[in-house]
Parts: structure tokens; C-alpha cells; sequence
């Protein structure tokens, strides 16, 4: 009988990278227990990382690999499935755009490099994508030519001593709870925590100042305090400021000067002399941390690119508790970057899918695991399609070749947070199943198909990753056992030390909505059922209370606020009939709720299958993000 120990681990949900101890006996978990002296987390976990263990014993693993056979999947070894899919991949064109290759945000740093081998280096295709990529590429394309480097400035600790911080639209209490309660935590000590989003959040109700927004005007918004500032710069002769002279100033200088404060009020229901007040704090704070969600749900590009203008203008950014983190949903979106995943603009492996006269005809995807199954009906008619996953999901109906891959915990590897901190993850627990790590599976393709790579071991992929992805070089397996990760190094970028303002336009929202079509609906999240993900449904406290919210409302809600909810007669829990300007239409229960505007709704894009459904002709709006609303209409039903 093996003893019971507490083994380091990394939260593998979200993208702070929560500090865990597994309870373990090497062949079974028995629950997980937050890591004190971790610096991110402190001792905490949301409802999401107490139960994260459950996933290694959910009884929907997938535990060997399937082979599609008239119609139905069939058990198989690996040397059967392995000599399949090279055979068949053997038949497509990469070069010619044949082959697309699908990656996880999931993935290990090693999985998702040794993915990008096998893309060019076997398949030969630079036709990619990683899911939440669109929302993510604008982070870092904005950050990168703000800051030199393609990810976060600064590190999520800055929370603990910053003197001001400034959350822009995330719903950061749901999406990444943990960082919501450090954030609260400095309030309480002190820090003027800033918030702006269209609904009243719950960092909201607990910040300093809220701003409630009309939706789509976040970006005018932070132009229009980076316009209070400058003022209050331009008065103040003796604050000089270091950011004069950093290419775009003046560019970026004249477009904050045009901006109006009655068409500011009247596009964002914002008076600009509430902008000037607050100017006022922000000026006087030595520290300042900028959060914004990334990925999925992000922001859009002029937004960001707003967001990172004013954390320059701050003239604050050297100090060590200073910093702009694009906050990920997905515990390794940014790791899956730097891996060099993610599609290039206008390569996609999403713009592959979603053009009908794409040459794509075979798919190889890893750990899709999500609810809402972008493209599904193209994906349906290629080829040939591989998928690996850990769990059974609806993406297998659509795979002819199926590999299963280790859960967390079940094998090395290494995560980086949304503030670029690498952690590592032991093998903590045995895979009963024997399954074979994503970068081991990888690389006996490889070797089928005639390539020799020649890793032994994890850290042995790592060992190249430090060789070959920049701000990596310095660390290790052996180096990240010894803390809890480090942060890669920006200074491997050559223009790490080169600011420079983002080119922006000042623009006025209208808002899309039409007197048929008088309500925006906003897509968002809910606490105990997550991105779309799946994941959740499979650990048993946050199923329990995804349940029980269905229990209250078996169809679903919307949320409306209580005028709007007089003005259309109906009561909590009533079945409304909602209809976009697509003709797409659902039934759902109201819920009635103080924290949305007049003239708004709220969704979270996940609950019930009929959602899904109601979203997909709108997967631009999503994959937009959060600055993106729907025109609908809301009837009794």
C-alpha cells in the first residue's frame, strides 16, 4: 500500500496558474489542496480548482486509440492508428493548404511545440489555429508594438502593491476568480480599483469607481481618459513626463484632442467631467496595473490598442509594481503563442474551415473540447480528420482516427500564465491506460513517417523549446522544479526597449440595434459553467451547481433589467421567446437583474445546447469578443 503524499502541481483550468497540492497515492487522487506560499495564488482556489482532481477520475476518459469502422469507432493499438493517420496524411497536399492543424489552449508548452514540428516538419503545412486565437493575436500584436514584446508587461503579483488598478470590461470574478480576489484584497488595503464594463460585474459592485458603460465604447472611454490626463499634464508644468518623445506621441496626442465630450456622453452615457475626476487619481498613482480579458471573450484591437496608449502615458510603466496583463480564460493560451501554434493572419486554420472553397480536406486537432463546434458541418465533410483529447466529447463523432492523451498530473510539462510565468507540472499520478504524452504521440508520428527527432523525455522537448523560442533560453526542467516558474525574459526580443504609441481613430459607437430590434444582447460568462468547456461537466461541484441553476431556469436565462422587464410585462423565471435580425430565434426564461442597462441583455453563451445554436450564425460576434452585441427582440412567449 503506497502512503499518502501532497504533490506541487499547476491549476490546469484558468490562466493564472494557481499553486495546487495534489493528495495522491501515485495511482489515485483522493483531492487537491491550495499551495500557500505560491505567490499568485496565496493559499486560494476558485470552486473550478478544488475540483480540477475530479478530472482524472471521470469515467469519460478516453483510454486507448479508436479507429472509425463503417460508422462506428472500434478499439485499436497505437501502431494500427499511427500507421493510419501517416497513411492518410500521406495523400494530402499541406503545402498546398490540404492539411489544417487544430491546437489546444490546454496543452503543455511541450505538447504544443512538438504539435508545431509535426505541422511543418511531417505534414508540411502552415495552415494552424489555436482556439481563442483571434481574441489572444490581438493582445499580443497590441502589447508587441506598445512594449517591444508579444505578451504581458509585468507580473500578476504588481496586484499586491500597486496603488491603482484599472480593470477593463473582463468579468474577472467569474473568469478568473482568484485574481478578482487579490484585486479585491488590494481595495481593502488601500489600492483605487477602477472598473469599466457595460454590467454591473461583481469586481464592480467591489471596486473604488465603476464606470457602467454603454456597450462598445470601453475604448472611447480609456481615449477619453487619456485625454483627461494629458490636460492635467499639460497644466501641471512641473510633472514632466518621459513619454514625449516615443514614436506616435504626436500622432496619438492630436487623435485625444478631437474627442468631444458630448458625443462621449452620448455614445457612452459617460459625462467627461466624471473622466476628469478620475484623471485626477491616476495621475497621482506611482503604480498602476491594467487588466483585460484575452482570448474568447477579449477585446477588440482598437480597444487594446487604447488600453496600452494610456498605460504608456502614464509614464509609470518602469516601476516595479506597474503592469498590462491580457487576462487568459484558458490555462495556456499564451504559452500556445509562444509555441508558435496560433495561425498567421489571413492562414487560419479557422479561415481554412469557414471558406467553402478552401483546399483543406484533412484535420488533425488536439483537446477541442468545446460546446459550441465551430464550423462543424465543414469539418464534417473532409476527409479525413485525427483528434486527441483526454475525454469523450461530441468532436469524436466527427473523427476517424482517435487518440487518447494523459490528464493533468498524468505526465511532466510545463504552463505559462497570462504574465508570462512558466511553472511546471510533475508527473504526479500513473495513467492506468497507459496513454502516451501528446509530445511522445507527436514524435512516433514523426518517426512513421520517416523523421528522427530523437526526445527522450519532456524536459528533452524542452530543452529545444530554450534553443529555439525566444524569451525561453534561460530556463529549465530542473530550474522551474526548484520555485514556482519563472517569468520568460522580454529582453531575447530586440525591441523590448523601444515604446511606442499605438495609431488609433476616434470613434463614436452606434449602437446596431433597431427600433424591431430595440435590445443588444451581451454574451458572457457564468461562474460554475465555463467557456463553452466541457471540462466542467465532468467534476462534480461545479456540475452540482450548473445544475441547480437549471433547476431554477431549465431553458436557460437571459437577463434584462427590472424597467425593461416592467415595460415588456413579464416576471423572473417567465419563458420569453428572443429573435435576432438573422431569424434565429429561442425560448428561455428571464432573469431579472439590477446589474444590466436599460436597453441591454445578458447571456452566458454556454448554458443549454439551444444557445449554442442561436450563436452560431453569429460567430464573428463571439469570436469578436465582449465589445460585440446582437440585436434582438425579446416577446413573451
Amino acid at each position: 500500500m503506497k502512503l499518502m503524499n501532497y504533490k506541487a502541481c499547476v491549476c490546469n483550468l484558468c490562466g493564472t496558474g494557481c499553486g495546487q497540492f495534489l493528495k495522491t497515492d501515485g495511482r489515485k487522487v483522493f483531492g487537491v489542496a491550495p499551495l500557500i506560499a505560491h505567490p499568485v495564488s496565496k493559499g486560494k482556489l476558485c470552486i473550478r480548482g478544488w475540483h480540477a482532481n475530479e478530472l482524472l477520475s471521470t469515467n469519460e476518459r478516453i483510454t486507448t486509440p479508436l479507429i472509425r469502422e463503417n460508422g462506428q469507432l472500434r478499439e485499436a493499438s497505437y501502431e494500427e492508428a499511427i500507421a493510419l493517420v501517416v497513411e492518410r496524411m500521406r495523400q494530402f497536399d499541406g503545402a498546398a493548404g490540404e492539411i489544417g492543424i487544430l491546437a489546444s489552449a490546454r496543452s503543455s508548452n511541450e505538447d504544443s511545440f512538438a504539435l508545431g514540428r509535426l505541422a511543418r516538419e511531417v505534414f508540411g503545412t502552415t495552415v494552424r489555429g489555436i482556439g481563442a486565437e483571434a481574441g489572444h493575436r490581438k493582445s499580443m500584436a497590441s502589447l508587441e508594438h506598445a512594449f517591444g514584446y508579444p505578451g504581458a508587461h509585468g507580473s500578476l503579483t504588481s496586484i499586491d502593491k500597486a496603488d491603482y488598478i484599472l480593470v477593463i470590461g473582463t468579468d474577472i470574478t467569474r473568469q478568473n476568480p482568484v485574481i478578482g480576489g487579490n484585486i479585491h484584497a488590494a481595495q481593502r488595503r488601500g489600492a483605487r480599483v477602477v472598473t469599466l464594463s457595460s454590467s454591473r460585474t461583481q469586481i464592480a459592485k467591489l471596486s473604488t469607481k465603476h464606470f457602467q458603460q454603454k456597450p462598445g465604447t470601453k475604448g472611447l472611454l480609456v481615449n477619453a481618459l487619456a485625454k483627461a490626463l494629458l490636460a492635467i499634464r499639460t497644466a501641471n508644468r512641473e510633472r514632466r513626463a518621459n513619454v514625449d518623445q516615443m514614436p506616435g506621441h504626436t500622432e496619438y496626442v492630436a487623435s485625444l484632442r478631437s474627442i468631444s465630450s458630448v458625443a462621449l456622453e452620448r455614445a457612452s452615457g459617460i459625462r467627461y467631467e466624471e473622466i476628469e475626476e478620475e484623471a485626477k487619481f491616476l495621475e497621482q498613482a506611482k503604480s498602476i496595473v491594467f487588466l483585460f480579458s484575452s482570448g474568447i471573450s477579449g477585446l477588440d484591437r482598437p480597444t487594446i490598442d487604447a488600453i496600452t496608449n494610456l498605460a504608456l502615458l502614464t509614464d509609470r510603466m518602469d516601476h516595479e509594481h506597474s503592469a498590462v496583463i491580457p487576462v487568459a480564460g484558458i490555462s495556456n493560451l499564451q504559452g500556445g503563442f509562444d509555441m508558435g501554434v496560433s495561425g498567421e493572419p489571413g492562414n487560419s486554420v479557422f479561415k481554412a474551415l469557414a471558406e467553402p472553397d478552401s483546399p483543406i480536406r484533412a484535420l488533425f486537432v488536439i483537446d477541442h473540447d468545446d460546446g459550441i463546434i465551430r464550423d462543424k458541418e465543414r469539418i464534417s465533410k473532409l476527409d479525413f480528420v485525427a483528434y486527441s483529447c483526454a475525454y469523450r466529447n461530441a468532436f469524436m463523432d466527427l473523427a476517424h482516427v482517435v487518440f487518447p492523451l494523459p490528464a493533468y498530473n498524468e505526465t511532466d510539462g510545463t504552463y505559462t500564465a497570462a504574465d508570462k510565468r512558466v511553472q511546471i507540472t510533475r508527473k504526479n499520478v500513473d495513467n492506468p491506460h497507459g496513454v502516451l504524452p501528446g509530445w511522445a504521440l507527436f514524435q512516433r508520428l514523426a518517426v512513421a513517417s520517416g523523421k528522427a527527432w530523437g526526445y527522450q523525455d519532456a524536459a528533452g522537448v524542452f530543452a529545444d523549446i530554450a534553443a529555439k523560442v525566444p524569451g525561453y533560453a534561460d530556463l529549465s526542467h530542473e530550474l522551474l522544479g526548484k520555485g514556482f516558474g519563472q517569468h520568460w525574459n522580454p529582453k531575447a526580443f530586440p525591441n523590448s526597449r523601444q515604446r511606442k504609441f499605438n495609431a488609433i481613430n476616434i470613434e463614436y459607437w452606434e449602437s446596431p440595434t433597431t427600433p424591431e430590434f430595440p435590445f443588444a444582447l451581451m454574451i458572457g460568462k457564468a461562474q460554475h459553467y465555463w467557456h463553452q468547456n466541457n471540462l466542467m461537466r465532468k467534476t462534480i461541484v461545479p456540475r452540482r451547481e450548473y445544475d441547480q441553476t437549471l433547476w431554477l431556469y431549465p431553458q436557460g436565462y437571459i437577463e434584462i433589467s427590472p424597467e425593461d422587464a416592467a415595460n415588456l410585462k413579464v416576471r423572473d423565471k417567465w419563458l420569453v421567446n428572443v429573435c435576432s435580425s438573422t431569424g434565429t430565434c429561442m425560448k428561455i426564461a428571464v432573469k431579472i437583474s439590477p446589474d444590466v442597462q436599460n436597453g441591454t441583455a445578458y447571456i452566458p453563451y454556454f448554458i443549454k445546447n439551444m444557445i449554442s445554436d442561436f450563436l452560431i450564425p453569429y460567430e464573428n460576434a463571439y469570436a469578436a469578443g465582449e465589445e460585440s452585441v446582437i440585436p434582438i427582440k425579446i416577446q413573451e412567449a
